[in-house]
C-alpha cells in the first residue's frame, strides 16, 4: 500500500524548503547522530543516475518499486555502512529507524538519501537497529513514498574481556572469559599444527570451555570474538588471543621457604618446560616479573622483614621464538631472618649452594656478594648449617690427602678443614662448575673478593650455608 505524503509549511516551509532538503546532498541530525547522505556513501553504493525530464520514469502511487538488495556493506564497533539496489526514476529514499535495544521502540524518519546507501554513524557499540527503507517520487510539493523494506542490522561488539586459561591437566585445557551483554554469542577459534579453524560457537551466558581434544606437549593458540547476529549473518567483535602447550603446568613445591630476608623457590621439574618465569605480589592483585630461571631454583633479593609475599611460577616453552606459559604454582612466605631455628643478626656471611653465590651482609645491608664455587656435589659437599668464622689467616697452606692447596686470604668456619678463601686457580665463578669442578668442600671466592672480606671480617662471624 502507498501513501501520499504532503509537506505542510510549518514542517519544510513550502515546496521550496521541501525541494531543498530532497535534491541536496544532506547531513540530517537525529537525537544527536549525525548521519551522512550522499556525499559520504560508498564509491561501491550505486548512484542514482541523472535523468532528464524526457528520459525519467513516470510512476503512479501505486506503481513505485519496493527497495531490493538492502544489506549491510560494512560495520565498526560504532557505525553501520548499508545500501541497497538503485530504483530508476524515484527522487530518493526515506531511511527509518528504530532502536531494537529500546523495549517498546518505534519507527521514526532517520534521514533522506539520494543515493542507493548511506553511513550511519555514532551508534551504541554491539547494539541491533532495524531499518526501513522506501522509495519515494515527488510532484508539485507532494511526496508519494512507496512500499517500505525492513531489515535489521547490528553494530561489532566490544572485544571479548579477561579471556584466560583457568585451569589445565596432561589432556585438557580450560578457558573463561566474561560475559558480554551486548553480545549473541562466542566464536572461539583454534590453531593446531599451524592451522587456524573455527573451533566453537557459545551462546551469550556461556562463559568457559574445557577443550579435551589435545596433544600433550603441542602448543596450542585461541582466539575469541564476542558477535552480532543479524539478518546478514554474524558480525564479530575484535579478537582476544591465548597461547599454551597441553600439559604445562605448574611445577610442585619442593620446600621453598623464606630465611635470612629472602625467599628461595625451590620446585620440580615441569614436564615440557623450557624455563620458568617468576611474578610476586603484595597484595595479590598487582603481580610484577622478578625474572627468568632455566632451573628449578630461584631466590629473591632482601625482603622487608615480616612482610607478607606472594609468588607465581611459570613453566614456559619457547615456540618459534616465543615464550608460552602454561598453569601457575602460587606460595605465599612471610619474610623473616630466620634459618635453622636461629635469629640471625645484621652481620653475617650468607651462602646459597644452589644459587651458587655469597653474600656478605654488615650492619644490614649488602656489602660484598659474589658468585662463588662450593664443594664437589655428591663427592664433596659443603656442609649445610650455622656455623660462625673462627680464625683468619694470611696467607696459608691447605693440605689434604690428595691436594695442597696455597691462599691468600683464608677464614675457616668449621675446625680447620672447611671455609672461605680466595681461588685464584679459577677463571670463573658460579653457575654450575660445582657440580663436576667443585672444591674439596670449601667455599671458593674470586682473589678480589677474598681480599676485600678479609680486611673486615671479624673472628666470631656467623657463616649460613643453605
Amino acid at each position: 500500500m502507498t501513501k501520499s505524503i504532503t509537506f505542510a509549511p510549518h514542517d519544510l516551509q513550502g515546496a521550496a524548503a521541501a525541494k531543498s532538503v530532497i535534491e541536496t546532498p544532506l547531513l540530517h541530525t537525529v537525537t544527536g547522530e549525525r548521519v551522512f547522505g550522499a556525499s559520504t556513501a560508498d564509491e561501491a553504493v550505486k548512484t542514482t543516475a541523472t535523468k532528464s525530464a524526457e528520459e525519467k520514469k513516470e510512476y503512479t502511487a501505486d506503481s513505485i518499486p519496493q527497495v531490493t538488495g538492502l544489506k549491510r556493506l560494512s560495520e565498526k564497533p560504532d557505525s553501520i555502512r548499508i545500501g541497497w539496489d538503485e530504483i530508476e526514476g524515484v527522487d530518493g529514499y526515506r531511511v527509518y529507524r528504530r532502536d531494537d535495544n529500546k523495549a517498546g521502540s518505534n519507527y521514526a524518519l532517520f534521514s533522506i538519501a539520494k543515493t542507493a546507501g548511506m553511513d550511519i554513524r555514532n551508534l551504541g557499540t554491539g547494539s541491533k537497529y532495524s531499518f526501513k527503507v522506501t522509495p519515494y517520487i515527488k510532484d508539485k510539493g507532494t511526496v508519494t513514498e512507496g512500499k517500505g523494506t525492513e531489515v535489521t542490522f547490528g553494530t561489532a561488539p566490544t572485544d571479548v574481556e579477561n579471556f584466560r586459561m583457568t585451569d589445565e591437566t596432561k589432556s585438557t585445557i580450560s578457558l573463561s572469559w566474561d560475559r558480554n551483554d551486548r553480545a549473541d554469542g562466542y566464536l572461539l577459534e583454534r590453531c593446531y599444527k599451524g592451522k587456524w579453524s573455527d573451533y566453537q560457537t557459545f551462546d551469550q551466558s556461556t562463559t568457559e570451555f574445557t577443550d579435551t581434544d589435545l596433544e600433550a606437549g603441542r602448543a596450542y593458540y585461541y582466539r575469541i570474538s564476542a558477535f552480532r547476529e543479524d539478518s546478514t549473518g554474524k558480525m564479530p567483535g575484535a579478537k582476544s588471543a591465548i597461547r599454551t602447550v597441553a600439559g604445562l603446568l605448574g611445577p610442585e613445591d619442593d620446600d621453598s621457604a623464606s630465611k635470612l630476608g629472602r625467599v628461595s623457590l625451590d620446585f620440580e621439574e615441569s614436564k615440557y618446560a623450557d624455563g620458568y618465569q617468576i611474578y610476586y605480589s603484595t597484595d595479590q592483585v598487582n603481580w610484577e616479573h622478578l625474572g627468568d630461571t632455566e632451573s628449578t631454583h630461584y631466590s629473591t633479593s632482601r625482603l622487608e622483614d615480616g612482610k607478607t609475599y606472594y609468588f607465581r611460577i611459570f613453566p614456559y616453552m619457547t615456540v618459534d621464538g616465543h615464550d608460552i606459559t602454561g598453569t601457575y604454582t602460587e606460595m605465599s612466605f612471610v619474610a623473616n631472618k630466620e634459618i635453622y631455628d636461629k635469629t640471625v643478626g645484621d652481620t653475617y656471611v650468607e651462602v646459597s649452594l644452589d644459587d651458587q653465590h655469597m653474600w656478605y651482609i654488615v650492619d644490614g645491608d649488602v656489602y660484598l656478594d659474589s658468585d662463588c664455587v662450593t664443594g664437589n656435589y655428591g663427592s664433596a659437599d659443603t656442609p649445610k648449617g650455622f656455623f660462625e668464622v673462627n680464625s683468619k689467616a694470611s696467607p696459608c697452606t691447605l693440605k689434604g690427602d690428595d691436594y695442597t692447596s696455597y691462599v691468600t686470604y683464608w677464614m675457616p668456619f668449621i675446625g680447620g678443614g672447611w671455609g672461605l678463601h680466595d681461588a685464584d686457580w679459577r677463571s670463573s665463578f658460579g653457575g654450575s662448575i660445582y657440580k663436576g669442578n667443585g672444591s674439596h668442600g670449601c667455599v671458593n671466592l674470586p682473589p678480589k673478593i677474598a681480599k676485600e672480606m678479609y680486611a673486615v671480617m671479624e673472628v666470631g662471624t656467623p657463616v649460613i650455608v643453605y
